[in-house]
């Protein structure tokens, strides 16, 4: 039974490797879209081209501390992050199960409790992945018929944190920080093929004498039936 489980996780896996982007993203300015602007974007990735039935899976979110103080976060205030659907696409989320959850906190933040303040401390200039995505969970275009190159959808991550003073208590301001991930379609809409214009019947003079010529035959044939 062990080994069954073994093989449907390598299985599952190789499905996702195959379908997702696991690697890290293409940092983008996020002048390059009115999109990000309109999301309020802080940092910007694309995230490459999807076709329809694509899945995005295998997703992770690191938390960098780029400040001059640690930084503190607690669980209660943050929110899992979300694929906007664009361009009239249609996404939908795939987990394993319904018991699943599509995200989960990892084991590198829960290594960085921090048992005076109730939450998880980063020392300063430090990263650590805080969020990932289970196995077999996978954000999937359901439906696009946009052309390609065109926007499809976007995944946007915030993370919600605190600065920590020198006296080593959180400050009680919120700072909120939100990444933001392009996808684009990688498909061209076949364009409507021109109907060919109808050919209309020869008109020239030797047509004409033929046309003639018939109607004549006909004539005789007619007449010489009568007698």
């Amino acid at each position: 039974m062990k080994a069954f489980y073994k093989v449907l996780s390598t299985l599952i896996i190789g499905v996702f490797m195959t379908t997702s982007t696991y690697a890290a993203y293409d940092v983008v300015s996020c002048d390059s879209s009115a999109t990000f602007a309109a999301n309020s974007c802080d940092q910007c990735f694309s995230g490459g081209a999807v076709s329809e039935g694509d899945n995005k899976g295998l997703l992770t979110d690191v938390w960098e501390n780029n400040s001059d103080s640690a930084q503190l976060l607690f669980k209660e205030e943050q929110d899992t992050p979300r694929i906007v659907s664009l361009g009239g696409t249609s996404w939908s989320e795939v987990t394993a199960s319904d018991s699943v959850d599509f995200w989960n906190y990892t084991t590198q933040l829960d290594a960085l409790y921090d048992e005076d303040n109730l939450g998880y401390s980063l020392p300063a200039g430090e990263s650590v992945t805080w969020l990932e995505s289970s196995l077999g969970s996978a954000y999937q275009l359901v439906s696009s018929s946009a052309p390609q190159g065109d926007e499809v959808g976007m995944i946007i991550y915030d993370i919600s944190v605190h600065a920590v003073d020198a006296d080593g208590l959180p400050d009680t301001a919120t700072d909120t920080h939100r990444e933001c991930v392009m996808y684009t379609s990688g498909e061209s809409i076949p364009e409507t093929p021109v109907p060919e214009t109808p050919r209309l019947p020869e008109t020239g003079p030797e047509h004409i004498i033929l046309a003639l010529a018939a109607l004549l035959l006909g004539f005789g044939f007619l007449k010489f039936r009568k007698k």
